[in-house]
């Protein structure tokens, strides 16, 4: 093997080389004579494999298989994904594919059922990151999106992502899918930075469209995110927000950002589990869960009551 001369490089092809251990020659010959058949086999075949070799798959679909680069999503730059999520690359995958599979072993510990291409949203999708890995488990035409940013939603139709894409709103009173239910609503790094007001919007247009017997999954930041976020920012030690979730559960720290109705409803934000057990009254706390590749965040498992 020749070492790259730079450190960048390096890490670069040692990236590859991960992937490539999971995209084998032989899974992209059997997705692409499936794809012959139509999207639907492309799809059910998807469904077939691991959580982790399906988002190794869609980070370079290689030039020899026309049908899953005409079929699934592209990669975005390192760009758009920095800009999203503060991460890119394989880092960003290991976090993405980790949430997928917690929200897919939550589903069936605490529904009892399989998440086997049940209706499922994506409550605040961004680019459509994990709507890509979300493929291995749900097909295209039970798998939805929503996001308030306008440039998120061309963000997931410039890279072809294969959902149910709409608008929603800021402070949503309900979502963009009339009449949908979902047995799935998640969503990742969303209520880490709502306001309280816009937080209880968005629980209760959930709750709306949540399927009785189905399952809404979130991730909330913990007391001790604030350290991190003074360190990260170069900011005093952050003691009013310390106090607040100390004392309520509950601590908001607004952007620079327009105001909604009145009020700026994006920031950072640490949420407690008593605070939900004590607030968030039309939904039971399930479980929790927590990932080494992301320790701020705290993914909650909420059943609707």
């Amino acid at each position: 093997m020749i070492i790259p001369d730079r450190y960048e490089d390096w890490l670069a092809q040692r990236e590859r080389q991960r992937l490539q251990l999971l995209a084998e020659h032989e899974i992209w010959e059997q997705l692409e004579s499936a794809a012959q058949s139509g999207e639907p086999a492309l799809f059910a075949a998807l469904r077939d494999l691991p959580v982790d070799t399906v988002g190794a798959l869609l980070m370079d679909i290689p030039a020899r298989y026309p049908l899953l680069r005409r079929y699934l999503p592209s990669m975005a730059s390192n760009e758009v994904q920095e800009f999203w999520t503060g991460s890119h690359g394989l880092d960003l995958l290991l976090q993405t594919c980790g949430f997928v599979r917690s929200v897919r072993d939550g589903f069936l510990q605490y529904t009892g059922r399989r998440l086997s291409n049940l209706p499922t949203l994506d409550y605040g999708c961004g680019w459509g990151r994990i709507l890509r890995v979300m493929l291995s488990l749900v097909g295209p035409e039970n798998l939805f999106g929503c996001d308030p940013w306008h440039k998120s939603l061309e963000a997931c139709d410039g890279h072809h992502i294969r959902a149910n894409i709409a608008l929603s709103d800021y402070l949503p009173t309900s979502l963009p899918f009339p009449g949908q239910q979902f047995s799935l609503i998640y969503a990742f790094s969303v209520f880490t930075h709502l306001s309280e007001r816009a937080a209880d919007a968005a629980l209760a247009a959930c709750r709306r469209h949540v399927a009785p017997d189905g399952l809404m999954v979130v991730t909330v930041r913990p007391g001790a995110y604030w350290d991190k976020h003074a360190a990260v920012f170069g900011l005093p030690d952050m003691e009013q927000q310390k106090h607040d979730h100390a004392t309520r559960g509950f601590a908001f720290l607004p952007h620079d950002r327009e105001a909604v109705d009145g009020e700026i409803t994006y920031g950072d934000t640490s949420i407690s589990p008593d605070y939900i057990r004590e607030r968030w009254t039309d939904w039971e706390l399930a479980g929790i869960d927590r990932l080494l590749q992301d320790p701020t965040q705290t993914i909650v498992f909420l059943k609707p009551r």
